[in-house]
């Protein structure tokens, strides 16, 4: 079964077992819709099912209290592991948005369809969503997931034309 994160625990809150949640949706009225959850490890090799008992929201962050998790040891236990749903229990997108986890693996290419890199991760930014690129030649690169620059993304076609701005590739590109 396909499953899409929701959040990651970041840290324990309090001393009953309540794990802050930072939001990986845009809406943090989402959490308070979750029954029944998987927790995933970073390095998704272990999995743990549970279900969501209370959620409060305080200071950005979604206070979930897990069944089974009792004391903040056991939340400190899961730190960064995200907190995931079924696919199919998934808000219906509007016509330009997309799930962060399915822009992972396009391929960017310019509008003279030169290969710009591939999107290796998506991540939250000081000023928004940002796409971590690795170039063909393996130096990475950040692009700003915006309308003017990201002119065109085809989730079928696993890819997304750009309009890059002129040496954006190699202000922090490092080698691998």
């Amino acid at each position: 079964m396909n499953r899409i994160a929701v959040g990651v625990i970041r840290k324990a809150h309090g001393v009953r077992g309540e794990a802050s949640v930072e939001p990986w949706t845009d809406s943090l009225d989402r959490f308070d819709d979750l029954e029944s959850v998987t927790l995933v490890s970073p390095e998704e090799a272990q999995t743990r099912q549970t279900s969501v008992e209370s959620v409060r929201i305080h200071a950005g962050r979604a206070l979930l209290k897990f069944a089974g998790i009792e004391t903040p040891e056991d939340v400190q236990a899961l730190h960064n592991w995200t907190v995931e749903i079924p696919e199919s229990e998934a808000r219906a997108l509007e016509a330009d948005e997309y799930f962060l986890h399915d822009l992972v693996g396009l391929r960017l290419v310019d509008a003279e369809g030169r290969d710009r890199g591939v999107v290796t991760d998506v991540y939250e930014g000081g000023g928004g969503m940002l796409l971590n690129v690795k170039r063909p030649d393996g130096k990475e690169f950040e692009v700003p997931f915006a309308a003017d620059l990201c002119t065109s993304v085809d989730l079928e076609a696993k890819r997304m034309v750009v309009s890059l701005p002129e040496g954006i590739e190699d202000l922090d590109a490092v080698d691998e």
